[in-house]
C-alpha cells in the first residue's frame, strides 16, 4: 500500500481534479435517464483516475530524457523565475527512468482491463473513445509525436479531459450521447486547457529553454497569449448560454455565470503577469483553496501557485455547479 501511494504521489494526484471531475460532471448529467448505470459510470470515472496518473508519469518519463531540470535550474542560478525540479524523485535518483516507465505502463494496463468490463456491457464505441484518448495522451510527450513539444500539448489535453473523456463516461453511464454533453464537454475542455494555459504562460521562459513548444510559445506576443487566455476564461459561460438559449440545457444551468467573477480576476492576474510580472497579489479567501500555501511562499512560488489554483478552482466551481444543475434538474 505503501508503495501504491508512493507512486499515486509522483504522479501529481493534485492534478487529477482536471480529470476526475469533468468526469464526475459527466456521471451525474445524465441522471434520470433510463438507462443509467451508476456502477459502470462509478468505474468509468476510476479509469480516468487510472489513466491520468499513468499519463503523468509518462509525460516525467519522456521530459526526464531532455534535461528540464537541468535548465530549470540554470534559469534560477541566472535570476529567472523559474519552478526546479518536477520529478524530484527522478533528479535524486531515488527512482531509475526503468522502474518510472514500468510502473506507468502497470497504471495504463491496468486502466485498460478494468475498460474491457465497460466494452463488455456497452459495446465498441467506448474503446474507440478510449482508444483515442490513450493515444493522445502517451504521445502528449512520447515520441515520436511529442505533440507537447510543438504547441499542440494544451489544446490535446482540452480534448482529452473533455468532449473524449467526458463523451466515453456519459455513454458507459447511459449507453448513448446527446447534445448536452457535446456543450458541457467543450465548455469543460477549455476550462481543462486554461489551467495548462495559464501553467505555460507562467513556465515560458524555463519552456523554451527545454525546447518545448507550448501554445503560450508559439504566440509568443502577450497580446496574443491574453487573446487566447480570455477565449478559455470566457467562452465555457458563452457555450452554457447558448445551450440555454437553443434549450439543450435547462435554464438552471446559467447558475455556473457565478462563476464568471473567479475568470474575470484570473484573467487580470494575467494581464498583470504578462505586463508586470515582479508584481505581488495577495492570497484572497474567495480564491478557493490553495493547499500547503505557508510552504509555497517560503520557496518563492506565490507568484505561481496564486494563478495555477485559481485556475483549477475555476475548473471546480464550474464543475460543482453543473453536478448541482444535474441534480436539481430532476425536481423542476
Amino acid at each position: 500500500m505503501k508503495k501504491l501511494l508512493y507512486w499515486i504521489q509522483n504522479a501529481r494526484a493534485y492534478a487529477l481534479p482536471q480529470s476526475v471531475l469533468p468526469a464526475i460532471v459527466a456521471l451525474c448529467l445524465p441522471i434520470g435517464d433510463t438507462d443509467y448505470s451508476l456502477l459502470l459510470g462509478l468505474l468509468a470515472v476510476l479509469i480516468v483516475a487510472i489513466a491520468h496518473l499513468s499519463m503523468n508519469l509518462f509525460d516525467d518519463y519522456f521530459d526526464f530524457q531532455t534535461r528540464g531540470n537541468e535548465i530549470r535550474e540554470e534559469l534560477e542560478q541566472q535570476g529567472e523565475r523559474a519552478r526546479i525540479a518536477k520529478s524530484p524523485y527522478l533528479v535524486s535518483g531515488e527512482v531509475t527512468p526503468k522502474q518510472l516507465f514500468i510502473v506507468a505502463s502497470l497504471f495504463a494496463l491496468t486502466a485498460l482491463l478494468l475498460g474491457l468490463i465497460i466494452v463488455w456491457q456497452r459495446g465498441i464505441t467506448c474503446l474507440y473513445i478510449a482508444g483515442a484518448a490513450g493515444f493522445l495522451g502517451y504521445f502528449y510527450s512520447g515520441r515520436p509525436l511529442r505533440l507537447s513539444y510543438h504547441g499542440l500539448g494544451e489544446l490535446i489535453i482540452g480534448t482529452i479531459f473533455g468532449p473524449l473523456l467526458m463523451c466515453g463516461v456519459y455513454y458507459s453511464t447511459v449507453g448513448h450521447l446527446n447534445n448536452q454533453i457535446f456543450y458541457l464537454s467543450c465548455a469543460m475542455g477549455l476550462l481543462v486547457i486554461n489551467i495548462l494555459f495559464t501553467h505555460s504562460i507562467l513556465d515560458y521562459k524555463p519552456d523554451i529553454a527545454n525546447g518545448k513548444k507550448t501554445l503560450a510559445a508559439v504566440l509568443k506576443r502577450p497580446a496574443l497569449n491574453l487573446t487566447a487566455c480570455a477565449v478559455f476564461n470566457f467562452l465555457p459561460y458563452i457555450l452554457v448560454i447558448m445551450a440555454v438559449i437553443t434549450r439543450t440545457l435547462p435554464p438552471l444551468f446559467l447558475i455556473t455565470l457565478l462563476n464568471l467573477p473567479l475568470s474575470s480576476y484570473l484573467f487580470y492576474l494575467m494581464i498583470q503577469f504578462c505586463y508586470h510580472p515582479e508584481r505581488e497579489f495577495p492570497r484572497k479567501w474567495w480564491f478557493g483553496p490553495i493547499e500547503h500555501w505557508d510552504m509555497i511562499q517560503k520557496e518563492g512560488l506565490g507568484w505561481f501557485a496564486i494563478r495555477w489554483f485559481l485556475a483549477r478552482n475555476i475548473l471546480q466551481w464550474f464543475s460543482l455547479l453543473v453536478i448541482l444543475c444535474s441534480v436539481f434538474k430532476l425536481f423542476i
